[in-house]
């Protein structure tokens, strides 16, 4: 899979716009997506500012299209009022392998 992990700093105050954000992300872009898409958010442990999610779409191609996307962007620019700063980006390609 390939996708990125962000992390990023909700701005004081906007813990609940980021929720119902993420939760927009999957109810309307998230559909879009093609194939197997994961996407997992939370924050550091012991530190509940430090947001983390990440985002692994089943191929490099899938990931880009996404990522050009129109919908996506618009979609990142509402992110951008309620966080501080430009979230620190890292792409990844990782395997998912579940052991039960």
């Amino acid at each position: 899979m390939f996708g990125t992990i962000a992390h990023a700093r909700p701005k004081p105050g906007h813990e609940d716009q980021l929720t119902a954000l993420l939760e927009e992300w999957r109810r309307e872009i998230r559909p879009a997506i093609r194939g197997k898409f994961l996407s997992l958010n939370g924050h550091l442990a012991g530190q509940p500012d430090e947001q983390i999610f990440v985002g692994l779409a089943e191929d490099e191609a899938t990931y880009r299209m996404l990522a050009a996307s129109p919908a996506q962007d618009a979609w990142f620019r509402k992110l951008m009022e309620h966080i501080e700063g430009e979230p620190q980006w890292e792409d990844v390609e990782l395997e998912i392998i579940v052991d039960e």
